[in-house]
């Protein structure tokens, strides 16, 4: 009987253990089949380390696409708390910057840099779905 319920107990160790950490962290492979799921078409790209969009943040390199024609930067974090401190790199390094215009999205883990280049009074086509699409794995 004892045999029986240090297996049992074990199991159980070692099925907890085997849970995730943080169920709100999301993978690359995730927020890509969200952006998918909401038709919005991501095309690789590769953009350069002198572009001010692409440089390090909190010690992270993003992915770069490219969406519309434009670029679509995404810096996958290892908790919230990381992805706040890149936010906070962005800002610290652009302070002086004359930026072209871009739109900003983070969840949980997630930031993402939308570099439309449009003038900033005039609504960008794909914000409400990236916007969507985005808000799906928060939920």
């Amino acid at each position: 009987m004892n045999k029986v319920t240090l297996i049992f107990i074990s199991l159980v160790f070692l099925l907890t253990a085997c849970q995730p950490t943080n169920s709100n962290i999301m993978t690359l492979e995730e927020l890509l089949t969200s952006f998918k799921e909401h038709h919005l078409q991501l095309k690789e790209s590769k953009v350069s380390d002198h572009n001010i969009f692409g440089m390090k943040l909190n010690g992270g390199r993003p992915s770069s696409y490219e969406l519309d024609g434009k670029l679509l930067l995404v810096f996958i974090y290892d908790s919230p708390k990381a992805r706040e401190k890149g936010l906070e790199d962005f800002h610290h390094k652009t302070a002086a910057a004359n930026l072209v215009a871009y739109n900003l999205y983070e969840a949980n883990n997630v930031l993402l840099f939308y570099v439309h280049e449009r003038d900033l009074s005039l609504e960008v086509e794909v914000d409400d779905k990236i916007q969507k699409a985005v808000r799906k794995l928060v939920n």
